[in-house]
């Protein structure tokens, strides 16, 4: 055993009751948000219309037209799970955040730190952009075989649908915030990197790319709060 997987098993063996109950007490908090709030805009219209859709794609009955124009492998995590709970979208966003639980435990072979970010990441995704949660469980995965560090991004890329749905997946990246659910993916999928190639940089990594977001984000809301207080014409 290297000892990048030695410190990230000794990481998990020291789970206490306390991370128990933490996360627990996260789920119920995310399960209440969810039944309590309004769901994101795409995951009724499009998430779960796509998911309906996606034999008629793959048949190339119809096209993906915006319609989560992701990879097949997100296809087979997800279509199983939306079928469940009937292509309800937010029974689907709830059943992600029971299974989340799971993968929250597995971030404690991160230690605290990495706990924290993938607490941080994942709620923040589970809210604004449910249809990322799988990705962050293939990147998560890599702390135990790498090579779904490389699965992840295939994942989330249109690869195995057919070619057109590159297009979407291209306008989509600059579509509204969409960058900002992009940068995220590719911020923890350096976290976990790190975590397993270079376990010495990782709590660091965590705390300078963490930083940046606090910046960036911040940056953004400001930005959008002064554009709704700005008057939009003169007055007469």
């Amino acid at each position: 055993m290297n000892q990048a997987n030695a410190t990230i098993l000794n990481g998990w063996r020291t789970v206490t009751w306390e991370t128990i109950i933490a996360i627990i007490s996260i789920t119920a908090f995310r399960v209440l948000w969810i039944s309590l709030r309004p769901l994101p805009h795409d995951v009724q219209q499009a998430i779960m219309n796509g998911l309906k859709r996606i034999r008629l794609v793959m048949r190339r009955e119809v096209r993906v037209e915006g319609n989560a124009p992701y990879g097949i492998i997100w296809y087979g995590m997800n279509l199983p799970l939306g079928r469940l709970v009937g292509y309800q979208g937010r029974r689907w966003m709830i059943l992600l955040a029971l299974v989340d639980s799971l993968f929250l435990w597995v971030s404690t072979m991160m230690g605290f730190w990495g706990f924290l970010a993938y607490l941080s990441l994942g709620t923040f995704q589970l809210f604004r952009a449910p249809w990322n949660v799988t990705i962050n469980w293939l990147i998560l995965l890599g702390l135990l075989y790498w090579w779904f560090l490389l699965i992840a991004p295939l994942a989330k890329l249109p690869v195995g649908l057919p070619l057109h749905a590159f297009g979407d997946t291209g306008r989509g990246f600059f579509y509204k915030h969409n960058y900002v659910y992009y940068g995220l993916l590719g911020t923890f999928w350096l976290i976990v990197m790190f975590a397993v190639f270079i376990p010495v940089v990782r709590d660091a990594s965590i705390f300078i790319l963490g930083l940046g977001w606090v910046l960036l984000l911040g940056f953004l809301y400001f930005r959008r709060r002064f554009r709704t207080l700005s008057p939009t014409s003169s007055p007469h």
